[in-house]
């Protein structure tokens, strides 16, 4: 059995003759927003906030090495939810937004 989580996504699964079928209409209207499968990790000390702008309250401190998902992209902010608990004391599963410009892929590595 293969498990997948999608997070604020919905998972829709067409086979081909079936998506052939589709009106042009039923195609999105827009690419949809690629995100790095390994996640992130901030450039330097940042803050975690509770909306997409530096106007909105901070949550804690990332600092480099913490590990964040991202999952929503909105005028060049990202919204993440946090893979480990922060330096800081944030714990895993936490969510906000931080400056896309601050944040770096991880990198990983698949072995097959």
């Amino acid at each position: 059995m293969r498990r997948m989580m999608i997070t604020g996504a919905v998972l829709l699964s067409v086979t081909a003759p079936a998506a052939a079928a589709l009106p042009a209409a039923a195609a999105p209207a827009a690419a949809t927003q690629e995100f790095n499968s390994c996640g992130y990790h901030p450039k330097t000390t940042i803050h975690l906030r509770t909306g997409p702008s530096s106007r909105h309250s901070s949550l804690g401190l990332l600092q480099p090495g913490d590990s964040i998902r991202a999952y929503e992209e909105r005028g060049g902010w990202y919204r993440v939810d946090l893979d480990t608990d922060a330096k800081s004391g944030l714990r895993a599963g936490r969510s906000g937004w931080v400056s896309k410009k601050n944040v770096e892929p991880a990198v990983c590595m698949r072995l097959d």
